[in-house]
């Protein structure tokens, strides 16, 4: 089964909801079938190949052009690859269930939210609420695996409920808001107010958060086998705290307000 390549005409002139293009459905179609599709772009439907010229790839991937206002690329997406040369837009893999989504640049806001399966990968940065729920929903991401190059946003990894995200750089204010269960590995640090109204679940940091909220009190420092056994279990997570885990760290623990259940493990 050979993939298909949507290559951009021209940059973007409004919003492109692209949460209809799957893998497995664009390759089952003809050329003209494809370019038929209609496409919801700003306020109005465009057929495909009015945006995209369309060839037919050597693998079985979907290979995107990127532009900043793709949303939607991989939501709902269960088996096959998306490959992104660029940028994407909002909403990136939402509800994901399986297969995998490749982005060569930077993701905008609500990437993986309501994610239950598969894998995402940016090599820049993304936006706000990665992670978090789809509107109406009371739990966010809850399995798969989302990794990011760079930094992230404002509440990253709100209402976690499984999974497991690792970003590259720092992320923004109120990381883990709410958090339920899961883990997020973070080489730089959070931003203010982390963990607030946190239930369960684990943070691996690079350096401590700022400001970190009165609900939350440290445990000390001390050496944790469960992290060697990370490192030996899951090499990215070691990978992304530059190849290697000593144990150390220091243990703070909350939110108080919500249980205080929830941990963050500060990596010395």
């Amino acid at each position: 089964m050979s993939g298909l390549r949507l290559a951009l005409r021209a940059p973007l002139e409004a919003r492109l909801d692209c949460s209809g293009l799957a893998p497995a459905a664009l390759s089952a179609l003809s050329d003209d079938a494809v370019c038929r599709l209609q496409l919801l772009c700003g306020t109005r439907r465009t057929a495909l190949g009015e945006l995209f010229a369309v060839a037919r790839g050597a693998s079985a991937a979907l290979v995107l052009s990127g532009d900043p206002r793709l949303d939607g690329v991989g939501a709902g997406l269960a088996a096959g690859e998306i490959l992104v040369e660029g940028a994407i837009g909002a909403g990136g893999g939402r509800g994901m269930a399986g297969g995998r989504l490749v982005v060569r640049g930077d993701a905008g806001d609500d990437l993986a939210s309501g994610m239950a399966g598969g894998r995402i990968e940016v090599s820049g940065a993304a936006g706000a609420r990665l992670g978090g729920p789809v509107p109406g929903a009371r739990a966010g991401m809850r399995g798969g695996v989302v990794k990011i190059g760079g930094g992230a946003g404002d509440r990253l990894g709100a209402r976690l409920k499984g999974g497991l995200v690792l970003v590259g750089g720092d992320a923004g204010a109120q990381a883990a808001e709410g958090m339920i269960a899961g883990t997020i590995a973070l080489a730089g640090g959070p931003g203010p107010r982390a963990g607030r109204g946190m239930k369960r679940g684990t943070l691996l940091l690079g350096r401590a958060p700022q400001a970190l909220g009165p609900g939350f009190a440290s445990a000390g420092a001390g050496d944790f086998v469960m992290l060697l056994l990370i490192a030996r279990r899951v090499p990215e997570i070691a990978a992304l705290f530059g190849g290697g885990l000593t144990g150390r760290a220091e243990r703070l623990v909350g939110d108080r307000a919500a249980g205080g259940a929830g941990e963050m493990l500060v990596l010395s």
